[in-house]
């Protein structure tokens, strides 16, 4: 009688654990530490808007989540190499203006100067790794659009509040140093196009009245920021 045959079993593979890229790891870290960053900024804004003298107090957490959120895709688009580190600071700025600036105007048809003020002057720094060209066409875009705006006011001060003239500034300079000249007059196209669908469709659903005024500030500073976020993104920027 012959032996059986021994059949030895085939070993079986086992996985070997794949090692997470360090850019990846490195762009959730910045991602995580921005969006925590940002939520702080986003409660110091709503915690001094309640504090104002005309108070506009905002209930949370639109302005922490969505500071915090705008703040994330940021640092992970530097992290990944797809956005100029130059243009991180001003779109973040400008990004902060637009949550708290939008809720606020939102919540009580107003922008107050702690915010329009505060990101005019927080532009100075925040573009000054991008060189002198870039602050002379801030201080250019800053000029034309709030000109532009404070034009309409004069003319219309009904239709253009001086919260909707000062936020003009940011957005401006924001928009000119990120975007080149060219950006001033696509913001306001932009936002004016933006603010008449808007009220038509108000209209429509018959959510508005004719003679009633819209908030003016969350089309101007989407605009704002949608014209120089798409710029940087492109490689368009000067």
């Amino acid at each position: 009688m012959e032996p059986l045959p021994l059949v030895v079993p085939a070993a079986v593979p086992t996985a070997v654990p794949t090692a997470v890229p360090t850019e990846v790891t490195t762009a959730v870290a910045a991602a995580v530490l921005a969006a925590v960053a940002g939520a702080l900024a986003g409660l110091l804004a709503r915690r001094r808007l309640a504090g104002l003298a005309r108070a506009a107090p905002v209930a949370p957490p639109w302005c922490e989540a969505g500071v915090g959120a705008g703040w994330a895709a940021l640092a992970g688009l530097v992290a990944t190499g797809r956005l100029d580190p130059r243009w991180a600071a001003p779109l973040a700025v400008l990004a902060w203006l637009a949550v708290t600036g939008s809720v606020t105007d939102l919540t009580h048809r107003r922008l107050p100067d702690a915010l329009t003020l505060t990101a005019a002057a927080a532009l100075l720094p925040a573009l000054v790794p991008a060189g002198a060209g870039a602050l002379l066409r801030a201080a250019g875009g800053a000029v034309l659009l709030g000109g532009a705006y404070a034009v309409v006011h004069l003319v219309s001060p009904h239709g253009m509040g001086a919260g909707d003239v000062k936020a003009a500034v940011p957005a401006g300079a924001a928009a000119a140093a990120v975007a080149g000249w060219a950006a001033v007059p696509a913001v306001a196209v932009l936002a004016a196009l933006a603010s008449a669908a808007v009220a038509v469709a108000g209209l429509v659903c018959g959510r508005v009245g004719a003679g009633d005024r819209l908030p003016h500030g969350p089309v101007l500073l989407g605009a704002a920021l949608a014209v120089a976020g798409t710029a940087a993104l492109s490689g368009a920027s000067p």
